[in-house]
This record gives structure tokens, sequence and C-alpha cells, in this order.
């Protein structure tokens, strides 16, 4: 744009030039000299508008190339230019080569100390609201490329729960489940009042019909806002790894925590907090702060047959000492009941009742509720609304010479069943479910 305004500075000085010893002439005062270098200006003025006139349409056909595909009436026939740009839109980084190098070209384009524009950007979308052309604007969306790779991060995540939920993809405001509405296996509430009869010869059938119930998911918004200072921004491979991990791991980390403990208000509702999470009571004289074998045996028996062999058991790291010092009484001795991982028991992870036990940071402190967790988690219904939308914004904090990069998500989820499960047969009050806790000692 400088060259550009030179050039009409040029054009103004020249024309002056012009206008003045056009006034001589009119006196009949232009001497031969004159008149030499008058035709001399003429030349130049006709070059510098012709130089004009070349930059002006370049700079029209670069503002026409933004418009492209959003007004079908205007056909803009600009060759071998929107041949370039629909190359690069078929690459999912829109040509650059990492994340950093994306944000490195945001910074340049509207910082004025560089002012450097990078044609690369005019290949992505602005975010809504916002404006590309503008610099007051400032809203870039990351390119597909880069945003695929942050969600791919996330899912190889060793503790993300969310990839071991029953999960679906919600691509509306909402989704809803038509669910079988069962909370009781005795005869007469299987699949929801359905039964059968045995019957004698020429007797009328009874009639029977189930009942249903709805699962309704609703994505709730999750963002992470991260500032990144100019300095970080000249180093891009620097950034790319900062920005990724960071992302990633915060994104992982509540969508995963919410799942365990979520009160269902603006996030998923957690195992914790659901009806149908069964609740065992410690033992009678329990010591604070302590597991014992029967918490186990009496959590075990809580889970229903058909969910056992799928199920892990969810522990807070504090628990594994109280597992470790665990055994049972064989004759005047005593066998382990927790296997740690290789060894022995030869599996990558430890084991209770021949499932895995898997410490995470979401589960509760040793001592409550929710410190150990039996659980299925295909039990568990989830549903997310596409990836990770991420933006970014140099404007919010301009005066500290930091960059604004937001990544937002959107997830929902709660347990398949609305109650525990009352068995076909067994003692009043023990009732059965995917998820089993232990209460507070």
């Amino acid at each position: 744009m400088h060259i550009l305004a030179k050039l009409k500075r040029d054009l103004a000085e020249i024309t002056g030039k012009i206008g003045a010893m056009l006034d001589l002439e009119a006196k009949g005062n232009l001497s031969d000299e004159q008149k030499t270098e008058f035709g001399a200006l003429e030349a130049q003025k006709a070059d510098i508008e012709a130089k004009i006139g070349r930059r002006e349409k370049h700079i029209e056909d670069q503002k026409k190339l933004t418009d492209v595909g959003n007004d079908a009436g205007n056909a803009v026939d600009i060759g071998a230019a929107q041949t370039v740009r629909a190359r690069s839109l078929d690459d999912a980084k829109r040509g650059f080569k990492h994340f950093g190098e994306f944000a490195g070209a945001v910074r340049a384009m509207h910082d004025p100390s560089i002012g450097v524009r990078d044609e690369r950007l005019l290949n992505i979308q602005a975010a809504t609201g916002m404006s590309q052309g503008s610099g007051s604007d400032g809203g870039f969306l990351v390119p597909p490329g880069f945003s695929n790779v942050i969600w791919d991060g996330m899912r190889e995540d060793d503790a993300n729960l969310l990839e071991l939920t029953d999960r679906y993809t919600v691509e509306g405001e909402s989704l809803t489940f038509p669910g079988v509405d069962e909370t009781s296996r005795a005869t007469g509430s299987r699949w929801g009042g359905v039964r059968a009869y045995w019957l004698s010869e020429a007797a009328q059938i009874t009639a029977s019909r189930p009942k249903f119930r709805q699962v309704k998911l609703e994505p709730k918004q999750l963002a992470v806002l991260i500032y990144a200072t100019d300095k970080l921004l000249k180093n891009p491979i620097a950034l790319e790894q900062f920005l990724t991990r960071a992302a990633i791991s915060e994104i992982g980390f509540l969508v995963s925590d919410a799942i365990i403990e979520g009160d269902g208000s603006g996030k998923p509702l957690g195992i914790l907090d659901a009806p149908a999470t069964v609740t065992v009571a410690k033992e009678s004289g329990q010591a604070n702060d302590t597991i014992v074998y029967a918490n186990i045996l009496k959590m075990w028996s809580r889970c229903h047959a058909r969910w056992r062999k799928n199920a892990a058991w969810l522990i807070n790291q504090e628990v594994e000492t109280q597992l470790n010092s665990m055994t049972v009484a064989v004759g005047t001795g005593g066998a382990p009941v927790y296997l740690p991982a290789g060894g022995i028991s030869e599996n990558p992870y430890a084991t209770l009742m021949g499932r895995p036990v898997r410490p995470i940071e979401f589960c509760s402190a040793l001592g409550d509720k929710g410190d150990i967790i039996l659980a299925n988690l295909q039990g568990y219904c989830a549903g997310t609304k596409g990836g990770i939308d991420s933006a970014m914004s140099m404007h919010l904090k301009f005066d500290y010479a930091e960059t604004a990069f937001r990544f937002m998500f959107e997830a929902d989820g709660q347990p398949w069943l609305a109650s525990a499960l009352t068995p076909f047969k067994a003692t009043a009050g023990n009732t059965l479910s995917p998820f089993v806790t232990l209460a507070a000692r």
C-alpha cells in the first residue's frame, strides 16, 4: 500500500508542475527549454498513471479473491490467481507448514512495525463477527488441518475418559435418544413392562407393553483462552508445541472430570451425581480413610453381571496404598487381593477381581465418596459437537504485546440409566448399576 501512496504523491507533484507550465503557455511566456520539459512531464505523468492503474487493479483483484463464492451474480474472472486459491483451499493447512507459522503470519499482518501481508491468510474464512481485511478486527480461524491435529492428540490421551464412553456426534443443537425405561429386572418390569406367560391350553394371552424414556444430549461449551507473548510468537515451533499441549491437556482434563463429578448444570452429568449410581456403605467400625476387602466384595456384588466384562476400577492414586496392603485370609496365612501391574499378573494395568485398576486424577481424595469407582463407561452416553474450534486475535492485549488464542469444544453426557436396577432375585434394596462407588469414610 505504501508504494501506491508514493505513486499518487508523485502524480500530484507532476500534475502541479504541468499546471504551472500551462499557465505560462496561456500567457505566451513558455520558453523552448520549458516546452521540452513540459513534454517530459507529460510522459512521466502518463507512466505514473499507468502504474497506479495496474496497482489499483491488483488490489481490486485481491479483494475479489476474498469475495469469491459470496455473490453468485458477480462472475469474476481472476485467472491464475483464482486457481492458486482453489488449490490452497484443498490443503487442510491452507499452505502453512504448521500452527506456529500460521500464528506468526497473523501477528506480522497486524503488527504496525512489521505490516507484512501473507496472501495465504486470504484463504481462511474470518471468525464470525470479525473481518480478515480489517486490522482492527484481526480474527482468523485456525486452518482445519491444525484444528485436526489438536483433536487427534486429545483422543490419544490415555487419561481421556471421553473415548471410553458410548459416544455420539451431535449435528444440531441437541440429540435425543428413545430408551427403554427399565428400572427393575423383576417380572413385569423388564424392558419397561414387557411380560411373557406360560399358557394353559386355550388360555387367553395377557397383554403387556414396554415403557420408554428420552435421553437428551445438549452439548455445553467448554473454552480455553491462552495469551502468548510476542517473544514466544517469534519461535513458531515452540509456539505450536506449547499451544497444542496446553489446549489438549486442559480440554481433555475438564471433560474427563465432568464425566466423573459433573453436576449437569452447564456441563455433563457425572457418575457421582447420577441417580443410577450405587453407593456402597462403609463397614461398621471401619477406620477413616481406609478401604477394606469387604468394601471391594460389596462393590463388586452391586455391579450387574452383564456390565462386569468391560468394567474397570477407577481410583485416586492415594488408594493404591490401601490396595497394596489388602489381603484375604487363607488358612493360617493370606493371599493378596490386589495384583500390581506386571509381575505375577503380567498385565499393563493392576487388577482387582480380574478387572483393570486405573489411577486417574478425577477420583476423590482417599476417604471421600468417589475415591474408588467400579465403572463400565459404555453405560455412559456422551455427545460431542464437532472437534475443537480454534481462533486467535492480537487485539485483546495489544498493549501487553500478547496474542490471544481461543479453543472451544462442545460436549454433554449422562448415564444411560435413569436409576439403578432392582434385580430379578436378590435381597431387597440391593440395586445394581454399571457405576458403583464407596461412601465417605
